[in-house]
């Protein structure tokens, strides 16, 4: 007889298992995914009663944030803190950043002040440098996690491919690299920058990956200047920056929840008239709303602002140009006894800026010959192929000649080297050129 084959066991299915594992599932699926959170850096990278600006801007945005429910243990500040209580400061402890406006000062948690203020402490923040900061300021640096957004501030003086620090200068290059690190490292969900400086476009343009979830706006493109305003004849300063004050009196006001990053863009873009504002990196990323960066899970009450405030174009002035135009304004409201003073000082920068013209030109001309006027001042984009001889030129000028975070106006020129070396001339040649010239340090 032939045996018969062993059928292979079936097991009836169990309907009462089957249901069990859809609850579990849905269960599962139901238990909410812990939101990520929010984080900010703030950073003022000038110092000195002149740049009021810079620091009432960080300050402003500082308020803005906290208005809106950000956890204050989440943002992080850096400025050099040298103003609310600066001799020549009238209201002492506190800072405005538009006329008649509500004290700004307040409140702000400094995390790294006065000599702790430097692109290398910038950087460390950003990367979450723990241990590079030990024993610096708080030592306070981002914590964030693959599913927080963070937002960066920034204003200051810029140039080609870089933005000041009172004693240093934060390349292009490194600031790119570092936020490539912290995409590689799963540092952020979303980031999200806003840079106020003159040519603050060359930080971001042709550098910024599209594709890392870093989305930036700039005060102004490439190769041209972002502007100053709010002169206060009380205090002989300005008291903001037209781009930051553009953004962050749109933030007083705006519906978190409706509004996005694109929209406030634009906003800003048409009210930024003196200047190009642009944005660069991943720009799908416009479409979310501000709460996402600017906001927490509690928003409190916004600072009173005054009933009415001038337009921030009114008065606004090249940052290159603000120096003089406050002594001028200055002396235009002096007393007879406060204009000799005031003329002098007028007389002192005058014979300054003939320097760093001349400086320039003399630079220009080692290296270009009877060229030389074809670059002196010429605003030149700088590209990425020559982006090693921009900025090893710019360093060497801020190393040799003069300290770009401390003479804005020698910024106004520095697109000269940008010239040469966009039209081929050896790095070397130009290298040796600003040594040759500058041979006074």
């Amino acid at each position: 007889k032939k045996k018969k084959k062993k059928q292979p066991f079936k097991r009836k299915p169990n309907m009462q298992c089957a249901v069990v594992l859809l609850a579990l599932v849905a269960a599962i699926s139901a238990v909410p995914v812990a939101p990520g959170k929010n984080w900010a850096v703030l950073v003022a990278g000038s110092n000195t009663w002149g740049n009021y600006r810079h620091q009432a801007d960080v300050c402003h945005s500082y308020q803005v944030l906290v208005s809106h429910g950000f956890d204050k243990n989440n943002i992080i500040v850096m400025m050099y803190d040298d103003i609310a209580h600066n001799s020549e400061n009238p209201t002492p402890g506190v800072i405005i950043n538009e006329p008649n406006g509500p004290d700004v000062y307040h409140g702000v948690a400094k995390d790294y002040t006065g000599a702790d203020v430097t692109p290398a402490n910038f950087l460390k923040v950003l990367k979450g440098d723990k241990a590079g900061l030990q024993g610096v300021g708080t030592g306070r640096v981002l914590e964030s996690g693959p599913e927080d957004n963070v937002f960066v501030f920034f204003s200051d003086h810029g140039g080609p491919n870089i933005i000041a620090f009172p004693t240093e200068l934060l390349q292009a290059s490194q600031l790119n690299d570092a936020l490539k690190y912290m995409h590689t490292n799963k540092k952020y969900h979303e980031l999200v920058f806003y840079l106020e400086a003159c040519e603050s476009g060359s930080m971001f343009n042709t550098l910024l990956p599209a594709n890392i979830n870093i989305y930036a706006t700039t005060a102004s493109d490439p190769t041209h200047s972002s502007y100053a305003c709010y002169f206060d004849q009380k205090r002989g300063t300005y008291l903001g920056d037209v781009y930051s004050v553009n953004w962050l009196q749109d933030s007083d006001k705006a519906n978190f929840k409706s509004e996005t990053l694109l929209e406030q863009f634009q906003i800003v873009k048409k009210e930024t008239n003196t200047s190009t504002v642009e944005q660069y990196g991943q720009l799908a990323l416009s479409s979310e709303t501000l709460d996402k960066f600017q906001a927490g899970a509690t928003p409190l009450k916004a600072l009173a602002a005054p009933a009415t405030v001038p337009h921030p174009t009114m008065d606004a002035v090249s940052q290159r140009e603000a120096q003089m135009t406050a002594l001028k304004l200055k002396l235009a409201g002096a007393t007879p006894a406060q204009r000799p003073v005031l003329m002098a000082q007028i007389a002192e920068l005058q014979q300054r800026y003939t320097q760093i013209e001349s400086t320039y030109m003399a630079i220009a001309t080692l290296v270009a010959g009877d060229s030389a006027s074809v670059h002196f001042g010429a605003a030149v984009a700088p590209t990425l192929a020559h982006l090693p001889c921009n900025e090893a030129a710019v360093q060497a000028f801020h190393d040799t000649c003069f300290n770009l975070g401390q003479v804005e106006y020698a910024l106004k020129y520095a697109m000269t080297l940008t010239s040469l070396c966009e039209a081929g001339y050896p790095t070397n040649t130009i290298l040796s050129a600003i040594r040759q010239t500058c041979n006074w340090n």
